[in-house]
């Protein structure tokens, strides 16, 4: 029984650390980017890269396609509203919504992979933030 209860608090705290990760990421690259939509963009990976990089199926990337066309949508309305927002109550209330919008996007995707690409699909995630944040410094040093 106690073997039990230790295995469902670290799966709380694993989901809990990758929410709060994936929260923090999108804040920051959401919050340090300039106008333009196309950095924001560029924040979800590519289909066609995931598909090749965690070897999809074709009826995965079938089911994948419309998620991460639905998301680069929610990213590019985000950053509009962002631009457009006069407050920093109401830049956080955006961010807000974005982490949510974040957190079902990344449930979504991991609901269609095998458990042996989900931990491939996260690295791949990691990789895809620290370009982002990479870019966004080099972009305020140049400034």
């Amino acid at each position: 029984m106690v073997r039990v209860e230790v295995l469902v608090n670290y799966a709380r705290q694993s989901r809990l650390g990758i929410t709060l990760a994936a929260g923090l990421w999108l804040c920051a690259i959401l919050t340090a980017l300039p106008g333009s939509a196309t950095p924001v963009l560029d924040a979800v990976p590519t289909l066609e890269n995931i598909a090749s990089r965690l070897e999809l199926s074709a009826e995965q990337e079938s089911t994948l396609r419309p998620i991460f066309q639905d998301r680069k949508g929610e990213l590019a309305e985000t950053q509009s509203r962002l631009q457009s927002a006069t407050s920093q109550q109401q830049k956080r209330e955006i961010l807000r919504e974005a982490k949510t919008q974040a957190d079902a996007f990344n449930a979504k995707v991991e609901g269609v992979l095998t458990p042996t690409q989900i931990p491939r699909w996260r690295e791949l995630r990691s990789q895809t933030r620290e370009k982002v944040k990479e870019r966004a410094d080099e972009k305020r040093s140049s400034q």
